[in-house]
């Protein structure tokens, strides 16, 4: 419920003061209903992807729009490599970069969007080695601008670590500090749920098991995958690194 108080103020006045209330609600309304419709969007998105279900995720990114579909294309591409699709994911990571790279020359000073670009950028190389000395340059600038911009951003953080797990030490790769950038994200991600762009934090703990994997401590390895189940219980990768080291 709103209250308008308006004491002392003519007629004309309080008519002017009512009409910039309305307009200022006709603005501010839409854009707060919206901000929450895209949360449950990349919800819907990250169920998908977090059982691989390649047709929902054509669909549902077929069905929204910005961001919302670029996460989806990202996380299709990823959905179709893991199952054994190599060529449609190139597709749709193209067509995920593609968005982004509009995304980010609208709006440049925007952490979320240089985030998952990175990371799309990174996921190239993945898919197409042979042109990590293109790709790798651009990742590596705008995971810059994105720390840049907020460093405490748990999926800044998130794409900093997949960044430093994923490349060779000799380009600059480190596990220790992969480690740090994912400890840093899981610390990050239990203040995120409020802020609509909610997404990467069972990641979060499965890539930093896999950097304990590494370091040969198996037991908090597999701790950190059962919390990633305990996030989001259907995470499939979590549950197969789980079955492949009991």
């Amino acid at each position: 419920m709103i209250y308008l108080i308006l004491v002392g103020s003519t007629k004309k006045e309080h008519d002017m003061n009512i009409n910039k209330t309305l307009l200022t609600l006709a603005i501010t309304l839409p854009m707060t209903f919206n901000a929450l419709a895209g949360q449950a969007e990349i919800d819907t998105i990250e169920q998908a992807a977090g059982t691989l279900n390649i047709s929902a995720l054509e669909t549902i990114a077929q069905e929204v729009s910005g961001y919302d579909k670029a996460l989806a294309y990202y996380r299709l591409g990823l959905s179709e490599n893991l199952s054994g699709q190599t060529e449609p994911a190139i597709v749709a990571i193209d067509q995920a970069i593609e968005l982004l790279e509009q995304l980010n020359s609208n709006s440049v000073d925007d952490v979320e969007i240089k985030a998952l670009l990175a990371q799309v950028y990174g996921y190239k190389i993945a898919l197409e080695p042979l042109k990590g000395m293109y790709y790798g340059p651009k990742s590596n600038e705008v995971l810059a601008q994105a720390n840049a911009l907020d460093p405490n951003n748990p999926r800044v953080q998130l794409v900093t670590g997949i960044s430093k797990f994923s490349t060779p030490a000799i380009f600059g790769g480190d596990s220790k500090e992969a480690y740090q950038a994912f400890d840093k994200a899981i610390t990050a991600f239990s203040t995120d749920s409020n802020s609509n762009y909610h997404w990467g934090f069972a990641e979060a703990y499965t890539w930093r098991g896999l950097t304990y994997s590494k370091a040969g401590e198996q037991e908090k390895a597999k701790q950190d995958w059962q919390l990633a189940l305990n996030v989001n219980p259907e995470y499939n990768w979590a549950k197969i690194l789980l079955e492949q080291n009991q």
